[in-house]
């Protein structure tokens, strides 16, 4: 049994994963060009709804529960697989598509936490996670995540111009329209 396992067995059941969460967390799946699967999740004994990034080797939950549930879940995936995990929170509203991820990083002691990201994208259709204030942005790259200081944007009309086109470009995927 693994730890994750453990640490669950006496928690309050968790709330299972929603036709929208898998849609979401596929979504991520092609904004990084990566193949997502669910029996290495299996094997490793991670949450139901959980999907395995195979190139950048993220794991990847969406929910619609507010923060800080699911964050204690993400430290234990954390630690035991040695991947970082992206916790995309969405609203329940199927329509609305209004997305923060939280992300957790681990490394050779410790933890790096980023929460309350939004999604961006850009002008060329890149994607990006903003912080809501100060901090790193990232960038979701096929081969993984790219930390940077400098934000993808150059003002706050910008940055709200590319959370727009981002949540339009989600709000497309999540109906099943057209994106670009």
């Amino acid at each position: 049994m693994t730890m994750l396992g453990l640490v669950i067995k006496g928690s309050v059941p968790l709330p299972t994963a929603s036709r929208t969460d898998a849609k979401i967390v596929r979504y991520l799946a092609t904004l990084m060009h990566s193949r997502a699967s669910q029996d290495r999740m299996n094997l490793a004994g991670m949450l139901a709804g959980s999907l395995y990034l195979d190139n950048p080797g993220i794991i990847v939950r969406a929910t619609a529960c507010e923060a800080p549930l699911f964050l204690g879940e993400m430290e234990v995936e954390a630690i035991t697989t040695r991947h970082p995990v992206l916790l995309l929170r969405h609203s329940s509203d199927r329509l609305a598509a209004n997305l923060k991820a939280d992300i957790v990083l681990p490394g050779d002691g410790d933890l790096t936490w980023h929460l309350n990201y939004h999604l961006f994208r850009g002008l060329a259709g890149d994607s990006w996670l903003v912080p809501p204030g100060h901090g790193p942005s990232v960038q979701l790259l096929r081969h993984g995540l790219f930390f940077t200081d400098h934000p993808p944007y150059c003002d706050e009309w910008d940055r709200n111009a590319g959370l727009e086109r981002a949540n339009a470009h989600l709000g497309a995927h999540l109906r099943g329209g057209w994106s670009w």
